[in-house]
């Protein structure tokens, strides 16, 4: 099956099932269901990176997942309720290419890492020339080790 965007818009989507008597609209459900899933273990693998650690134990290779997905689910809900109105996130929206996109688990991260930065790092920490020398590179640290 060939689904496309009217608007052309979007390329086309091409879809396949093992099922010869499914209908049209329950494979482009099934789809949509496990999309979400998807994009879930490409965010675990590349921005959390899932598969970097190696496990000696099989209790420690079970625990992992369930951690990681906790965390980034931790993540979204912090961005979508406190996050995405905070500056840190106005100032990476302007700086966000058309591929980027405010929604995915890597600008979540950046924003969360700036807005950490901030406000754990005031004036009383140092003078006014060292607090902007420190500032700064601790920005350009955090944003390379993304």
């Amino acid at each position: 099956m060939v689904v496309r965007d009217p608007s052309g818009r979007m390329d086309d989507c091409y879809l396949f099932t093992t099922d010869l008597s499914a209908s049209d609209a329950w494979v482009i459900t099934q789809f949509a269901w496990r999309w979400s899933i998807e994009v879930l273990f490409r965010a675990s693998k590349q921005v959390m990176d899932l598969e970097a650690p190696q496990h000696w134990c099989q209790e420690s290779v079970e625990k992992l997942a369930p951690w990681v997905w906790s965390m980034q689910s931790v993540i979204m809900v912090w961005y979508v309720s406190a996050g995405q109105t905070l500056p840190e996130a106005q100032e990476l929206r302007e700086l966000m290419g058309d591929w980027d996109s405010e929604w995915s688990l890597r600008h979540m991260i950046q924003v969360l890492r700036r807005a950490i930065l901030n406000a754990t790092i005031n004036p009383n920490s140092a003078d006014e020339a060292e607090l902007r020398d420190m500032v700064e590179t601790l920005k350009k640290w955090a944003n390379l080790a993304a």
